[in-house]
This record gives structure tokens, C-alpha cells and sequence, in this order.
């Protein structure tokens, strides 16, 4: 049986080169083989797959909060990737402060990570 994040991944892959009436035939396939029940499955690998690929062109920018577009600019120039895409989350768990994932790289200026640092130095 196919499963949802192969049909998903195939889909991705397939709109990147651009399949004319990709939609169409999509569709047609899931009916054909009887796979409707497996959409929502398929819509959550897709849209994973659509977020990690955002991702690795791009900037993640995690923060507790919306932010203006100046504070993400300045994000973005700290880290010399003014002119890439970037990728908002809001991450309430942060409490202030930000994260940016870049280049396989995480810059941590979050208060929740401040927070933990402090609570290892007076537990030790």
C-alpha cells in the first residue's frame, strides 16, 4: 500500500517541475486506487515537506511574539542573510527573545535558554 508521505513527497516533487493539470492528475490517482481516506495524512506530510523546504532556502525565525519587519531585517542582516527568505514561528514557550536557524546553525537569543543557563549555574 502507498503511504501518505510517499504520496506527499511524490506531489511535492512533482509540482516543482511544474506537471501540467498536476491537480487533476493528482486527484485522479488517489480516486483510482481508492486512497481518499488518506488526504489528510497526505495534506499534513505535504505541508512538512513544503515548511522543511522553505526552511533550507531560507531563515527560520522563531520568536514569543509577532515582530515587526524592522526587528526581522535586523535579525536577518546580524546574521548576513538580508536578501534570503524567512519563515516566522511563534513559539510562545520562548517567553522573549528570538531564535534564528540558519545554515544549520541555531542562534539562541531566547530568555527561555538565558533561564536554563542561570538554573545549571546555581544547581552545580
Amino acid at each position: 500500500m502507498i503511504k501518505s508521505k510517499q504520496l506527499a513527497k511524490a506531489l511535492f516533487e512533482l509540482s516543482e517541475e511544474k506537471v501540467k493539470d498536476l491537480d487533476k492528475k493528482f486527484f485522479d490517482f488517489i480516486k483510482n486506487r481508492n486512497l481518499q481516506a488518506q488526504l489528510p495524512s497526505v495534506l499534513y506530510h505535504l505541508e512538512k515537506i513544503i515548511e522543511f523546504d522553505k526552511e533550507k532556502k531560507g531563515i527560520q525565525i522563531e520568536t514569543a511574539h509577532e515582530i515587526k519587519n524592522d526587528t526581522v531585517k535586523q535579525i536577518k542582516s546580524f546574521l548576513k542573510a538580508e536578501d534570503l527568505p524567512e519563515v516566522i514561528k511563534i513559539e510562545k514557550e520562548l517567553i522573549a527573545g528570538f531564535r534564528a536557524k540558519w545554515k544549520g546553525m541555531i542562534y539562541d537569543a531566547s530568555i527561555i535558554t538565558s533561564l536554563k543557563k542561570l538554573e545549571e549555574v546555581i544547581i552545580e
